[in-house]
């Protein structure tokens, strides 16, 4: 059970009523909705993070599942089992990211080191000239910035998640993810 009860469908504002009634429920976001505001805006920065990154999917989705592992956010974890697969993350990853037990040489090299990135950007405020080096060799600097704000988000919305317990649901289908895709501006 969540440790905050769940804001009064009735009460939320316009514009992230809409916003909301344009997606399938999902618990974490319904929580957002305390913050109309933030609410609105993480939704619109989640949209551009589905629909106008550089970096491409399946790399988004190996940043992700790194940021949900580390923080131990099964909920996180859960909801990016579909988009993950459609992203063409193999079940066997993304376990093994879960589990910790990946073996960094069952992957191509520009994986290896964007998940090694991660995981020392997750571990320390910066990251040495080696490794960032590594990293600069497969992501230009859009896709470098971009790999940072993702972990910042999914960091930061995983501890909503995990202090405010929220339920955790795993979807069959990629409803809630093309909605929030499709949401308009």
């Amino acid at each position: 059970m969540a440790q905050l009860s769940y804001p009064d469908p009735n009460q939320i504002p316009e514009p992230l009523a809409g916003m909301l009634a344009a997606i399938p429920g999902v618990a974490a976001i319904d929580m957002l909705a305390h913050s109309p505001v933030l609410a609105e805006h993480f939704l619109r920065l989640a949209h551009a993070q589905f629909t106008a990154l550089e970096l491409p999917e399946r790399a988004r989705e190996l940043v992700i599942l790194s940021v949900a592992a580390k923080g131990r956010c099964e909920f996180e974890y859960q909801q990016h089992i579909p988009i993950s697969a459609a992203a063409g993350v193999e079940p066997a990853v993304r376990q093994a990211i879960w589990d910790r037990t990946l073996d960094p040489t069952t992957l191509p090299d520009a994986e290896n080191v964007l998940i090694g990135f991660v995981t020392d950007v997750l571990n320390r405020p910066r990251v040495s000239a080696r490794r960032f080096a590594a990293l600069q060799r497969f992501y230009p600097p859009r896709q470098i910035v971009e790999i940072l704000q993702l972990i910042g988000f999914y960091w930061g919305f995983g501890r909503v998640c995990t202090v405010l317990d929220i339920e955790v649901h795993t979807p069959t289908t990629l409803d809630a993810f093309e909605a929030v895709a499709n949401l308009s501006a």
